[in-house]
Order: C-alpha cells, then structure tokens, then sequence
C-alpha cells in the first residue's frame, strides 16, 4: 500500500516545486527586463523587497502570511496560491490515471498550459516558452502511445487550417484570433491528433462563451463582439480534458 503511493506523491510533490517555478515565470516572462541568463531573487511585487524561503514555500507560506506580504503588509496575488494548487492537483491526478513516462508527458505538457494561461488572462499573449514546452510533452507522448510520426501530419493539417482561419477572421476584424491560438492548437496536436482538436476547439468554445455571457451579466454589461477575451486559457482547459479523455474519444471513433 504504502509503495503504491510513492510515485503519486513524489508528482504532487513536484507538482508543488514547478508551481512555484511557474509562478516566477508568469511575472517575470512578460517583462522586458527578465533575463533567464541572470537569475535573481524573488521579490514582493508591491515593495520591492526580496523574500527569504521561508516566504517561498509552496502552498503553505500564502496560508500561514494570510494571502499578504511578510513585509508590507499588502495582499499577495491569489494567482500565486491558485497555480501552486492546479499544477500540483493535475500532476497528482496525471500520476493516478496514467503509467509514470505518460503522467510525465502529461505534466510537461500541463506545465506549459499553465504557464500560457495565466499569461494570456493578464497580458492578453501566449509566450513561445510555453507553446515549446507544450511541444516537447506533446512529442514525447505521441512517441509513447505509438501515434508517431503520424500524428505530426494531423498537427500540420491542424495548424494549417487554423492559420488559414486566422488569416480570414483578422481579414475581417484586427486581432479576433491571436496567433498564439493558431500555435496552441498546432502543438497540442501532436498529442492529440486531429479528432482531439476538435473536442478541444468545441470544449473550449462552449465554456469561453459560457463563462464570457456569465461575466457580462453579472456585471451588468451586454454581450459585445468588441470585447476581446483571451482565449488561451479556455484552449488550454480544453486541451487537458481532451487529453484524459483521448482513449475514450479515440475508441468512440474506432481509432
């Protein structure tokens, strides 16, 4: 019993550590200043003052500072908690559902969805970073689940068709579609296949637009084509669901 559970927690665990790494990387990657050739201390984004380990442990440290800066006093980001929890909770379940070389395909590829999301909802961009590191678990789980070299004309299809939809739709109306989608889908494609990327553009549009109608509502606004959204984030909810649930949908075609 207790062997059995090794592999899971050493994957929340991890999952613990590369949250952390993310969330240094979602503040730091947009700024221009950032430099991964000249690493530095992380610091309170507020104040400016530079934070010991103890103010850097995963999870625990937004518990016991009560979501606020040991120094100024001032509320930390819920972002910070909120990534901490979704990397470690995704790499625990991919740990469960999968044997360890796919949970660590699976956890690669989670990592880099996390770390466009995030950066997509503030900055309204999808870093290449990411889209690579998404690359690279995706390749790695198509080689894994026998998909390779085949799957590589499915993603090539995928992206071209999603470029030629990018063309027409900005032809139409400037920055309706980022390019950053167009390379999101192309990567996860690997991993997914063509079938797979049409669960994911279906999910992912469904909730986009739920969760855009809900927002608005509530916030007393009506429904404009003008407001832009970032759409990454829901492509990459999508994409995760899609992926856990690729043996089923591929078996529901036969595949």
């Amino acid at each position: 019993m207790r062997d059995s559970l090794i592999i899971p927690a050493g994957f929340f665990l991890l999952g613990l550590v590369i949250g952390s790494f993310l969330n240094m990387l979602i503040f730091r990657l947009p700024r221009s200043d950032y430099s991964p050739l000249k690493p530095r201390r992380s610091v309170c984004p507020v104040c400016n003052h530079e934070l010991s380990w103890k103010d850097n442990i995963p999870l625990l440290s937004f518990v016991f500072l009560m979501g606020k800066c040991r120094y100024c006093k001032k509320a930390i980001s819920p972002r910070y908690f909120i990534v901490e929890l979704l990397t470690s909770a995704s790499f625990l379940a991919n740990s469960v559902l999968f044997r360890p070389s796919l949970a660590a395909m699976a956890s690669l590829i989670v990592s880099g969805l996390i770390l466009v999301s995030f950066i997509d909802l503030e900055h309204l961009l999808i870093p290449d970073s990411g889209i690579v590191v998404i690359g690279i678990g995706a390749l790695g789980w198509s080689i894994l689940t026998d998909s390779f070299p085949r799957v590589l004309l499915e993603a090539a299809l995928v992206f071209g068709v999603m470029l030629v939809f990018f063309l027409v739709a900005n032809r139409f109306r400037s920055d309706s579609f980022g390019f950053g989608d167009v390379e999101l889908l192309g990567v996860l494609a690997v991993a997914t296949g063509v079938i797979g990327t049409l669960f994911t553009v279906m999910i992912g549009s469904i909730v986009a637009l739920g969760v855009y109608v809900t927002a608005m509502k509530l916030q007393g606004k009506k429904v404009s084509r003008e407001t832009r959204i970032p759409f990454g984030p829901f492509l990459a909810l999508a994409g995760y669901i899609t992926l856990l649930l690729l043996p089923a949908i591929r078996s529901l075609y036969g595949l």
